[in-house]
């Protein structure tokens, strides 16, 4: 699928493993409510003491149930690997993860010739990278609590701001069905989450 020149953008979500599928799950849901054009009745899930909107239609719940589910079983695979000595602060395994979830929206494009079927062009990918810390006090615990829910303030203000200031590249409408636009939710895995830790001032 053809993705050159569609806006990129980048999100962050950080959580423990308790809450990373709740985190993860409301960003989703904010980025589909806000880019999914058929008219929907407003409705809000408390994510870590934020009201966030949500599509209420089953066929979009459902993938992103599916793919958080696929994240999360991911990032436990590699957090259960053997740690490496110099991140013992970790905990058991390397204690923390990491891994990409991406959205992407296309336009279908009509055919040039008459064999050929529609091409779908992606006109806007939004790329969340997500870092699961597992702290192992309660010091540890109350600082990577703080840093999720700043996070996830931030992510969301961020999607906020991005979706009101880029909407010249929203392709026309141009089809009857109930949602004009086909999307795709994709999960990848990274490594090396310690940096990502660090950085938050975890460790």
């Amino acid at each position: 699928m053809e993705q050159r020149g569609a806006p990129e953008f980048i999100l962050e979500a950080f959580a423990d493993p308790n809450s990373v599928r709740d985190v993860v799950r409301g960003i989703l849901n904010l980025i589909f409510f806000l880019r999914f054009f058929p008219t929907v009745t407003p409705r809000t899930r408390d994510v870590l003491g934020l009201e966030l909107s949500y599509v209420a239609e089953a066929e979009i719940e459902t993938l992103i149930e599916q793919r958080v589910t696929t994240l999360v079983r991911q990032l436990e695979a590699e957090r259960s690997q053997p740690h490496h000595p110099q991140h013992q602060s970790l905990g058991s395994g390397n204690g923390s993860g990491r891994g990409q979830v991406t959205v992407q929206f296309f336009d279908k494009k009509r055919p040039k010739s008459w064999f050929r079927g529609n091409d779908e062009v992606c006109w806007e990918s939004w790329i969340i990278k997500v870092t699961v810390a597992d702290p192992k006090t309660e010091g540890e615990r109350a600082k990577v609590r703080k840093a999720t829910v700043t996070t996830l303030h931030n992510t969301v203000f961020k999607i906020i701001t991005l979706v009101n200031a880029h909407k010249d590249h929203i392709p026309p409408i141009t089809t009857q069905d109930s949602n004009p636009f086909p999307y795709e939710i994709s999960i990848n895995q990274h490594k090396s989450a310690e940096g990502w830790a660090a950085r938050m001032g975890i460790y």
